[in-house]
């Protein structure tokens, strides 16, 4: 590896030309996975009701433990798209859906790659790295449109000609996902570092746009309820301190390592290091965080590398490079199936085996419940942790054996259990008498034997 200009192009194709086709067989195999996510299932019926309702939701309409609260819905654009998908498709629409929303991510990772750093090595390396570490959180909730709105915002915002777009990109963003707040935090961190004072009007227009979606200022209290809800948002594994040391997050490790490098050789100034610091602090908060922080980092990150090179050969002869493409964009499908729930993760058999009576669970199972409107009453817990707070650290003690059960039972008026098979609350039950109505591989259902 030198820090030389690329060599100039040639009649053959060269190795990385190829390699920069890897994002896309990763966004298929990503995409056509079972689904995993019981944020996504819930989300889809959000867009039922707010479809039929035409309005969008403000109470919960899930749960019996707080069914009636104040409850402003994040993503009610993103529902209303899983509901089109969802009444038109069946939920086969969920492959297609992140090939595209991945494919706009991964393609905007390497042209902010490409134009940053001139260089064919650097936007294989940041693309490789970027599809590493994107791979684990290409699921379907609506966060994955973050990642691809956000890159789209910082292509806006690179060409000053384009900024008259970031304002419209924001209203989508915050129609969709909370996380529209690292953005606009992003930018604003730009612009003062880079001393972009022309772009200021462009900024105060995005943060207004973002006040003009279907909740208003609604938005800015979402935002306050989440950070309100920290300390119990700290039991859910996503939102642990992240251990950067694991397969999943080493990338970022390793995009640290290339900015050190690319300070060493002053491809960097002082002023990228408002942007590193700022994504540094945020990937930092909390596991899921860190995959939106390295791609506000994708900038500086292909600037470490700009103008290296290497030399590959001779490469391919463009007819052979064409059929290998080829290739490689038919070869994903082949290792695909129709996209389906996992029924290791979600009750799919045993919500047969369901009464219609209120019912202990967990939060995987709730999303799964509300996605299959199983229970008229509603469920007893979801992934919803703002609108919980202080009931999640009640489900995890009681789930564990580490708070009694009788009382919380008795508060909900619970009539049923849903447990994964081998949770220490199953021995409990059964010893107060409950028996078991139905088990398979990985579920079990138990109910008072008086019942």
């Amino acid at each position: 590896m030198t820090g030389t200009a690329e060599q100039p192009s040639s009649p053959r194709i060269s190795l990385l030309h190829l390699v920069l086709l890897a994002p896309w067989v990763a966004v298929v195999v990503a995409a056509f996975d079972t689904i995993k996510d019981n944020s996504f299932l819930w989300h889809v019926t959000a867009g039922h009701l707010q479809s039929s309702a035409a309005e969008v939701l403000t109470i919960d309409p899930f749960s019996f433990t707080v069914r009636g609260e104040p409850w402003l819905t994040q993503s009610w654009l993103a529902e209303l798209l899983y509901s089109v998908g969802e009444s038109t498709f069946g939920i086969g629409f969920v492959g297609p859906m992140m090939v595209l929303v991945g494919l706009v991510a991964m393609f905007g990772i390497g042209l902010v790659a490409y134009r940053k750093s001139s260089s064919l090595l650097a936007t294989v390396s940041v693309l490789l790295l970027g599809t590493l570490l994107l791979l684990p959180v290409l699921v379907p909730r609506p966060a994955l449109f973050s990642y691809a709105l956000f890159v789209l915002v910082i292509l806006a915002w690179e060409n000053p000609s384009t900024r008259w777009a970031i304002p419209f990109l924001m209203w989508l963003w915050a129609s969709i996902h909370g996380t529209f707040a690292i953005g606009l935090v992003y930018l604003g961190v730009v612009a003062v570092s880079h001393r972009h004072w022309k772009a200021i009007p462009h900024l105060v227009a995005a943060g207004i746009a973002t006040l003009l979606t279907a909740h208003g200022l609604g938005v800015a209290s979402m935002l306050l309820d989440f950070a309100g809800a920290g300390p119990y948002l700290a039991l859910v594994s996503e939102w642990a301190t992240p251990d950067f040391l694991t397969w999943g997050l080493a990338p970022f490790l390793v995009s640290l390592v290339i900015l050190v490098w690319g300070g060493i050789r002053q491809s960097l100034e002082p002023r990228h290091l408002w942007v590193i610091a700022a994504c540094l602090a945020l990937a930092m908060s909390a596991t899921r965080a860190v995959a939106i922080a390295w791609i506000a980092l994708t900038p500086v990150l292909a600037l470490s590398l700009k103008g290296v090179s290497w030399r590959w050969g001779r490469g391919f002869p463009r007819a052979m490079a064409a059929a290998l493409a080829i290739v490689i964009l038919f070869v994903p499908f082949l290792l695909v199936s129709p996209v389906e729930i996992d029924a290791e993760i979600f009750p799919v058999a045993a919500r047969t085996a369901l009464s219609d009576v209120r019912t202990f669970h967990d939060d995987s199972a709730g999303g799964y419940l509300i996605f299959d409107e199983r229970f008229t009453e509603g469920v007893f817990i979801d992934d919803r942790a703002e609108l919980y707070l202080d009931r999640i650290e009640e489900f995890v003690e009681v789930r564990s054996g580490r708070r009694p059960w009788e009382p919380v039972f008795q508060r909900d008026g619970v009539e049923q259990a849903l447990l994964k098979r081998g949770e220490p609350l199953i021995d409990r039950l059964t010893d107060a008498g409950w028996k078991t109505t139905y088990t398979d591989e990985y579920w079990m259902v138990l109910a008072p034997s008086s019942s």
